[in-house]
C-alpha cells in the first residue's frame, strides 16, 4: 500500500470520527500526524473531495461532508409556510436587478465589494393580502441569469431545482420597526401598524453564504413560533 493510500484511509477513518461540517486540522499538521508529505496528502484529499466526503471552502480551510444536508431543507420558504397555514401563496415581482456589493451587504454574503450581485424585491400575498414585503440579495456568480426567472414562485425551489444548492442552516433577527409611508401603502396597513423586521443570511451545506434577505412582515396577520430545547 502507498503512503498516498494509507493516508487517505487514515483520513476516512479520522473523518468518520468527526461531525458534519467540522474543520479538518490544516494541511501541515495532517501531513505531520500522518507521516506524508504535503503533496501526497493533497492527493488524497483530491480524492475525498471528488467522492464528497470532504469540501473545501477558499480562504477557510477543508471541512467534513453532511451528504444528507442536501437532502434536507431546515428553511421553510413563504409558499410552503402558507399553505401549512391554510392560505394560498402569492407574489408580485417590485424591483429586479443587478448591483454591486457594499458595506454591510458585502460583509453578510462574505464578498468583497464591488462584487456582483442580484437585488430582488417582492410583495408577498395570503389569500391575495399583501402578508410581507421581502428584499434579497445573492451573489451573482453562483446563480447566473436567475433575474431572468420566473421570480413569482418560491425563490428557494429555483435555487434548487436550476442550481443544485439548498440552504442547509441560517442566521436570523427579528425585531420591531416602525412602517414607513411606502411599507404601509404596499402593506395596506394603518400608521400605527406594527411590523416585524427579519433579517437572514441563509447558507449551503459548504457554509458558503447564499442569500441575504430582509423580509418585512404585517404583525397583525403574522408570528413566528419557536421550539427549544430545555438544557439544566
Amino acid at each position: 500500500m502507498t503512503k498516498t493510500r494509507k493516508a487517505r484511509e487514515e483520513l476516512l477513518e479520522r473523518i468518520k470520527t468527526m461531525k458534519a461540517n467540522e474543520l479538518l486540522p490544516r494541511e501541515r499538521d495532517l501531513a505531520l500526524e500522518l507521516g506524508i508529505s504535503r503533496s501526497g496528502l493533497r492527493q488524497a484529499l483530491s480524492e475525498l473531495e471528488n467522492e464528497r466526503v470532504i469540501y473545501r471552502v477558499r480562504g477557510k480551510g477543508t471541512y467534513v461532508s453532511d451528504k444528507q444536508i442536501s437532502k434536507r431543507t431546515f428553511i421553510t420558504s413563504f409558499t410552503r409556510d402558507m399553505t401549512e397555514r391554510g392560505l394560498v401563496a402569492g407574489t408580485r415581482v417590485l424591483h429586479r436587478a443587478q448591483a454591486l456589493a457594499s458595506g454591510e451587504v458585502a460583509q453578510d454574503l462574505d464578498v468583497p465589494e464591488g462584487t456582483l450581485i442580484y437585488s430582488l424585491q417582492r410583495l408577498r400575498l395570503a389569500d391575495g393580502e399583501p402578508m410581507c414585503i421581502e428584499h434579497v440579495q445573492l451573489p451573482a456568480e453562483l446563480f447566473p441569469e436567475l433575474l431572468r426567472q420566473d421570480l413569482d414562485t418560491s425563490l428557494y425551489d429555483i435555487l434548487q431545482s436550476r442550481y443544485g444548492i439548498e440552504i442547509a442552516f441560517t442566521r436570523q433577527t427579528i425585531r420591531a420597526v416602525v412602517a414607513t409611508a411606502e411599507q404601509r401603502r404596499l402593506l395596506a396597513t394603518g400608521r400605527t401598524a406594527a411590523l416585524l423586521e427579519v433579517t437572514r443570511i441563509n447558507f449551503d451545506a459548504r457554509h458558503r453564504p447564499i442569500e441575504r434577505g430582509v423580509s418585512i412582515y404585517r404583525g397583525d396577520r403574522y408570528d413566528f413560533t419557536f421550539n427549544t430545547n430545555h438544557q439544566n
